[in-house]
């Protein structure tokens, strides 16, 4: 393993630990506490996961890592699409959010990479 694929590794284990912190914890505890969070509540875990399981997947060095985080991000909207069609229930702020972890993800992504 190489010194990058470690660096990308443990900020996409740390990032999809912080989304299940948000989805179990902090989520739970804004609601039973009724406190106003501006719904940060509701699209933290999606942040989170897309930034942190698309660093995971990088943890074996990829040849297009922008792929990788490309098709985690699209994965994460069409869930939120198809959760539209199945329950008829849709969140814009999933999406942004989604899409916001993808470019985090790619920004940490070509920090580790100017780093190694």
């Amino acid at each position: 393993m190489t010194k990058k694929s470690i660096a990308c590794g443990s900020i996409g284990l740390i990032a999809t630990v912080l989304g299940f912190l948000g989805k179990a914890f902090y989520r739970d505890y804004i609601h039973s506490n009724a406190i106003n969070d501006w719904g940060i509540e509701g699209f933290l875990p999606s942040y989170f996961y897309v930034a942190g399981f698309s660093l995971l997947l990088l943890i074996k060095p990829a040849k297009y890592p922008v792929v990788i985080i490309s098709m985690v991000t699209l994965a994460s909207v069409l869930f939120e699409f198809r959760q539209y069609f199945s329950t008829g229930f849709f969140d814009l702020k999933d999406v942004l959010a989604s899409i916001a972890g993808g470019v985090t993800a790619f920004i940490i992504l070509k920090a580790v990479e100017r780093k190694y």
